[in-house]
């Protein structure tokens, strides 16, 4: 379900709430609040402190929300489900914990690549559950073997065989779309990429001290860019929950609980969406 549209079948949010994509013009913040950073403690105590901030917001309540609706996710599963599908479960749940601390801790950019690895996990559960034999063919074990062979010869290792097939469906293309415009935003280094860190070099006021790093956001600023970034996490995860319906034969959609839980987060999404949609729509009119 949106936060938006009222449909279980997926959960996108509107322009403010996706990673840039490629060649959009960007809106370069003029540097208010400028602060040095020196050393690796220095970086760290900031990371902390931007945390602790992060945690205050209500966009970080929802992460909580979604943590809790995973942990949900698998007490109602029956006994002894396919571990397979269990693991990768798993893995979409730490990848949702990995992303949120790592954008309560300033970095929304570099949470991009637990997100992504996140729906990867998502869409092979669901191509395993179609194909069982996708699982080997992901797997790829001689093949992977014979690159890292290739690596201690010193011969370019050829790329791994892409014979996994993904079964054709809205939130499947959903999700396998923003794998692109992730990868543009957070996975490689592009000049998307670059425009979203909030950092930058200033020559030093006195000569004999070499160029230093400072802070080009105010805190005000930063702190609306991790509220998006938190809700475009919380986007993908309801995503990715619902993917996991089908693996798992509908059993949450027949829990009263669950649709108790999932209904809530998107009450308060909607809620939380509600001034983003407002400044996207002033940005597209200015």
């Amino acid at each position: 379900m949106s936060f938006i549209e009222p449909r279980w079948s997926t959960a996108t949010f509107p322009d403010g709430y996706m990673p840039r994509p490629a060649g959009e013009a960007t809106v370069v913040p003029r540097p208010e609040g400028v602060n040095e950073t020196r050393g690796f403690d220095t970086h760290l105590a900031a990371q902390e402190q931007s945390l602790r901030d992060a945690r205050s917001l209500p966009e970080f309540r929802l992460i909580e929300a979604i943590d809790a609706l995973y942990d949900h996710s698998v007490r109602v599963l029956p006994p002894n489900p396919p571990p397979d599908l269990l693991q990768l479960l798993l893995a979409c749940r730490h990848a949702l914990l990995s992303a949120a601390a790592t954008i309560g801790r300033g970095s929304p950019a570099d949470a991009l690549i637990s997100t992504r690895r996140g729906i990867e996990a998502a869409c092979l559960a669901v191509a395993i559950n179609h194909d069982p034999t996708n699982r080997e063919k992901w797997i790829g074990a001689e093949r992977r073997l014979s690159r890292w062979a290739d690596r201690r010869k010193g011969v370019k290792p050829k790329q791994p065989s892409k014979s996994v097939v993904y079964p054709q469906s809205p939130l499947v293309q959903s999700l396998r779309e923003k794998l692109e415009i992730i990868s543009d935003a957070g996975i490689h280094f592009t000049p998307t990429f670059l425009s979203m860190r909030r950092w930058r070099t200033e020559r030093p006021h006195e000569p004999a001290h070499g160029p230093v790093l400072v802070r080009y956001a105010s805190a005000e600023t930063a702190q609306g860019e991790l509220a998006r970034a938190l809700m475009f996490l919380v986007s993908v995860h309801l995503e990715i929950l619902d993917v996991f319906v089908g693996c798992f034969d509908g059993v949450f959609y027949r829990d009263a609980e669950w649709l108790r839980m999932r209904r809530g987060l998107v009450r308060q999404g909607r809620v939380l969406v509600t001034p983003f949609r407002s400044d996207a729509g002033a940005q597209r009119d200015s």
